[in-house]
């Protein structure tokens, strides 16, 4: 992958064939990257970067301030875990109930449930809890949103996808972060709404905020709030 390097910046460069414009980002990471297209001079992408150095900093700035320490879970009796905007407690068994005596990990009654000697795999239990859980929740509210947007998704896929909650590739496909199931139902559903727009407009351009503004008015409200506290939410 191209690089560029400006002052303390390195600026990643993704060129694609099908892309048309210039765009610019900075990852929940902190990452840094264009997208061009295809065969795009360097010297064009080293103006880009150059030209948006202000906003660059500005926005590592926000990232910085935005970034929560999340304390390292221990997967005991007691501990919080999120789950659609709530959290709930878990509970540990050291012998086995006919409800859960099958499951590693269960949700019943407002909790989370788990058998003691399985917590030390605490993190990859869970993970794969939520994944199953994203997967059976996150197409349905696709499907239920597609018609407001006029698209039709090719394949919905639910998978960890570092630093961001979904992406949308320009073949129709949707990929999506098994933590959004973790976050609120009307973020998730601005997220879903989100990508789906992209099958519309591939960037961050005016008319993709214009299409996303008459599909989510509140939009603005829920990137400040996922701006704010995106990141609480995670294992």
């Amino acid at each position: 992958m191209e690089k560029i390097k400006i002052k303390d910046l390195c600026v990643q460069v993704k060129q694609s064939p099908r892309r048309k414009t210039l765009e610019l980002t900075v990852e929940r990471d902190g990452c840094i990257i264009v997208y061009a297209p295809q065969d795009t001079p360097r010297d064009t992408l080293i103006s880009l970067v150059q030209g948006k150095l202000v906003w660059i900093y500005e926005r590592l700035g926000r990232k910085n301030e935005e970034r929560h320490l999340l304390p390292q879970k221990e997967y005991v009796s007691g501990e919080g875990f999120y789950y659609r905007g709530r959290k709930y407690r878990l509970k540990l068994l050291d012998q086995s109930i006919p409800a859960i005596k099958n499951e590693k990990l269960k949700f019943l009654n407002s909790r989370f449930w788990m058998f003691r000697h399985h917590a030390l795999g605490g993190y990859d239990i869970f993970v794969a809890w939520y994944a199953r859980r994203a997967a059976e929740w996150i197409p349905q509210r696709v499907h239920m949103f597609k018609d407001r947007v006029g698209v039709e998704p090719d394949i919905i896929e639910i998978r960890d996808i570092g630093f961001r909650w979904g992406s949308c590739t320009e073949s129709g496909k949707l990929f999506f972060h098994w933590r959004m199931i973790l976050l609120p139902l009307k973020i998730m559903d601005y997220l879903i709404l989100h990508e789906l727009i992209h099958l519309h407009e591939h960037n961050h351009s005016p008319a993709f905020y214009e299409r996303l503004r008459r599909a989510a008015p509140e939009y603005e409200e829920h990137e400040e709030w996922l701006r704010c506290n995106g990141d609480r939410y995670g294992l």
